[in-house]
């Protein structure tokens, strides 16, 4: 009978300790979801500056890469599709 009595107050403290944790939980939803709402916002917005910043940055690219080509052959340097390790000689 003790056994029993100490189990069921047992589990009986442990289930105000989880009743206790899930209301403090919820009591502090009211103020941690606003503020989860504006950083996702936030993010958002700066994901989205994100992608428009390294799209420039590729267009920059393709514009750097024809302008290379254009002095690699208006130099008449030799290269390749792939080329080697520094410049060929002759």
């Amino acid at each position: 009978m003790f056994m029993n009595d100490a189990r069921f107050k047992r589990m009986a403290k442990e289930y105000e300790a989880l009743r206790s944790t899930q209301n403090t939980i919820m009591d502090g939803l009211e103020d941690v979801l606003p503020a989860m709402a504006s950083a996702i916002d936030a993010n958002s917005k700066g994901i989205q500056e994100n992608r428009e910043a390294i799209q420039e940055n590729r267009e920059a690219i393709l514009v750097n890469t024809s302008m290379l080509q254009a002095i690699i052959e208006h130099l008449e340097v030799p290269y390749e599709e792939k080329p080697p390790m520094g410049f060929r000689q002759g």
